[in-house]
């Protein structure tokens, strides 16, 4: 069913069409297939499904495109699960749990050919392991990587750090990196976590940080590319990534209320800047990621913030 956006002409459909008509890295066709489960739409997450098993390399990811890419088709693994594609299921499973490039202490590497932990493989790593039954590995990744990357004065998360050097690839607060980490923790949250110590850990790290970026808001209801730099461009799709992790958290429970008036102005606020097309506008942009443009996941995550928020109603 479409629906009509706060302060835009566009809707839903507009938004699906525009999405679909872009070229997507695993990554992307993950959050795609995110979108598509959680608006109920079986059929095109199986669809998003069936080309990442075309493309499932020989190391089994996901959605392979000979790209520099090691964790990125984790992504895709929910959907698999979700639609029956179990062979292809655990060989991506495998290759996040044993195969893919780690540091000898096991926190896994972003890139293949680099020593690199960025805060976007949680995403890409946390909920596929919660989705595939590991719940162990999957506390572990995000506790190795939130021992790198997150900052305790200002409980934001840094975006890369290299193994190798021991320092930082890229200090700054990016936005999009802690939206990253604030919607992988609801998301593995909402597929369950049964562990209860492993959950409120999750639960209170998860809304701590959601408090931290919060703190960076502009006036306008977006956030800056880099949270604490004003002099970087505004980007909507942060407050998407945001909103999709806090009106998850309220609909879960494990949110107070306070917190869905918080995402539906952030929503609004990116959602005043979809066009007649349905791209959402003024947000991080592919491919590069350092100006603003458009991207399959401000798509994705438009479209999810809104399945997030209806599931209040």
């Amino acid at each position: 069913m479409s629906t009509a956006l706060p302060g835009s002409g566009a809707d839903t459909a507009s938004l699906w069409r525009a999405l679909l008509s872009m070229q997507r890295f695993a990554w992307e066709q993950g959050v795609a297939s995110h979108a598509a489960l959680d608006s109920g739409d079986l059929d095109l997450a199986r669809l998003l499904v069936r080309d990442a098993i075309a493309r499932q390399d020989a190391d089994g990811q996901l959605g392979g495109m000979d790209d520099a890419g090691a964790v990125n088709s984790g992504s895709l693994l929910e959907a698999a699960l979700a639609v029956g594609e179990h062979d292809a299921a655990q060989r991506q499973r495998w290759w996040l749990l044993r195969y893919s490039p780690r540091d000898d202490w096991g926190v896994l590497h972003h890139l293949k050919g680099s020593a690199e932990v960025w805060a976007d493989s949680v995403y890409m790593v946390v909920p596929a392991l919660v989705a595939s039954g590991d719940l162990a590995p999957a506390d572990m990744q995000y506790r190795m990587h939130r021992e790198q990357l997150w900052d305790a004065e200002t409980g934001l998360y840094r975006h890369r750090f290299d193994m190798a050097s021991r320092s930082f690839a890229r200090d700054a607060f990016w936005a999009s990196g802690n939206g990253w980490v604030a919607a992988g923790m609801a998301r593995a949250l909402h597929l369950g976590v049964d562990a209860e110590t492993v959950r409120e850990r999750w639960q209170a790290e998860t809304r701590a940080l959601l408090d931290a970026c919060a703190a960076h808001e502009t006036a306008d209801g977006r956030f800056h590319d880099v949270l604490d730099d004003p002099a970087t461009f505004t980007d909507g799709c942060a407050g998407l990534m945001l909103a999709y992790a806090a009106f998850t958290g309220v609909a879960d429970g494990w949110l107070p209320a306070s917190y869905a008036d918080d995402a539906a102005r952030w929503t609004d606020a990116a959602l005043a800047h979809v066009d007649p097309q349905g791209f959402v506008r003024e947000v991080c942009g592919a491919p590069s990621f350092d100006a603003v443009g458009t991207s399959a996941e401000a798509q994705a995550f438009a479209i999810m913030a809104l399945a997030a928020r209806a599931r209040l109603a």
